[in-house]
């Protein structure tokens, strides 16, 4: 997923006075040196030519900071300072309230600071922003409405070229880049596309993203008479199908995350993948329930909700994931009554940890065994596949366990942690077990 630098930024600077050349400079927090870039391409036309002063009112420490090389080469992607975008009018809290209940959110229209490019050593870079204090100079020189359209067109190129490093796709034509140049018509009428940058006409974005192709499409069809015929795949081949899958919705995420506010966003998204519209749309409503399911949440709303998938009825779960699920559930409940996870302690606690990775091997579980309890017969190649992920989750609960210091506490946790520990052993011999037994 793209590295968004806004929260940390403290202020920068970029310049587009030589033309085919943006350079500047990001301050970030807790970096001491800047972030310099040297990227091929040009701004937009709003700010083409000029030099650009930011800074952020609020700037925070970010993680993310630290991933940045110091030095950022690579190519221009969208850079503009006058992107129109939807902000609520409404607090955070509100924002949250208003999305758990399922009702529209109060917003309005704003300009938005957007400045994307590809980095040579961190992939996909965005700086997206309505509330930076900016400056802009007078222009150097000016880009002309068809520049500025070759410019979009230039930013979509290298964008899909970015998906296809992801997903593995085909290298970009050249041809197919030179025809279009070529259909171009060389006229200057200036409108504004439909994210509010100013080009030459109401096809300059739509035009832009014609003959890119991020991957390949779900649901691709497979002639019925061959998949008769097909041996089942084994562990390494659907390990093999699993990451590509993975990949897809990556590079699907970056679609989503960077057309998310232009109204023909499921057009765009389906030329950039390479898809077709009705394969977008397929594949939405999966990656939506996916990415909900995996969106940072609070411990204990995690907790609740294992505490739920324990109460089905029986026979719902698999016993493997059932006894993950209870695991977890029993480990917090001893280590509140033993205080281990009172007030601000329980944030920072490897106790946590160790329950929060103990609910996520019992979701991998689920997903891999819960089919089989109500009627399905996947391939054992799927499910070990599926089984392996699940060892990621239990090394990190492990891994966790081991991380608590001992010698401050007292006999009696002790020989809890070491319980706990034993116990996590044998949930993972009946994993490696179960894939034995489906090797077989």
């Amino acid at each position: 997923m793209a590295i968004r630098l806004e929260k940390a930024i403290i202020r920068g600077e970029i310049s587009n006075t030589s033309r085919g050349r943006v350079t500047g400079w990001i301050q970030l927090v807790g970096r001491p040196e800047p972030v310099r870039l040297s990227l091929a391409g040009n701004c937009l036309r709003d700010i083409a030519g000029c030099t650009l002063k930011f800074e952020n009112p609020e700037p925070q420490a970010e993680t993310a900071a630290n991933l940045v090389s110091t030095e950022q080469t690579g190519l221009v992607g969208d850079m503009t300072a006058s992107r129109k975008v939807r902000i609520p009018t409404v607090s955070e809290d509100e924002v949250i309230r208003l999305l758990e209940s399922k009702q529209p959110i109060p917003s309005q229209v704003a300009n938005c600071l957007y400045l994307e490019w590809f980095s040579d050593s961190n992939g996909r870079m965005v700086l997206e922003s309505t509330g930076f204090n900016l400056e802009i100079s007078t222009p150097e020189w000016s880009m002309t409405a068809r520049e500025d359209t070759l410019q979009l067109r230039e930013s979509q190129t290298n964008f899909h070229a970015y998906l296809d490093s992801i997903t593995g796709g085909p290298d970009l034509d050249d041809e197919d880049s030179e025809d279009e140049e070529e259909e171009f018509d060389g006229t200057d009428e200036e409108t504004d596309d439909d994210f509010g940058n100013s080009t030459d006409d109401d096809a300059g974005m739509d035009s832009a993203v014609m003959g890119g192709g991020g991957g390949e499409g779900v649901g691709d069809s497979v002639d019925d008479e061959d998949d008769e015929d097909e041996e089942p795949l084994n562990e390494f081949e659907w390990e093999q199908e699993l990451r590509e899958a993975d990949r897809r919705a990556e590079a699907y995420q970056e679609a989503f995350d960077r057309y998310r506010d232009h109204p023909q966003r499921e057009r765009l998204i389906a030329e950039a993948m390479g898809w077709e519209p009705e394969e977008v749309e397929e594949f939405r409503d999966d990656w939506q329930d996916v990415t909900e399911s995996l969106q940072p949440h609070d411990p204990e709303d995690l907790i609740e909700s294992a505490a739920l998938l324990t109460e089905d009825e029986e026979g719902a779960h698999h016993p493997l994931s059932r006894r993950a699920m209870d695991f977890a559930l029993r480990l917090q409940r001893d280590a509140k009554t033993r205080g281990l996870l009172e007030g601000d302690i329980a944030r920072e606690s490897p106790v946590l940890s160790v329950i929060i990775s103990i609910i996520a091997l019992g979701g991998k579980l689920a997903a891999a065994l819960d089919g089989t309890m109500h009627g399905y017969d996947p391939e054992p190649g799927f499910v070990i596949a599926m089984l392996k992920r699940a060892q990621v989750p239990l090394n990190e609960a492990m891994h966790a366990l081991s991380s608590i210091q001992m010698s401050g506490l007292g006999k009696d946790t002790r020989q809890w942690l070491t319980s706990a520990r034993t116990e996590l052993f044998d949930l993972r011999k009946d994993i490696l077990d179960l894939m034995s037994d489906l090797r077989k």
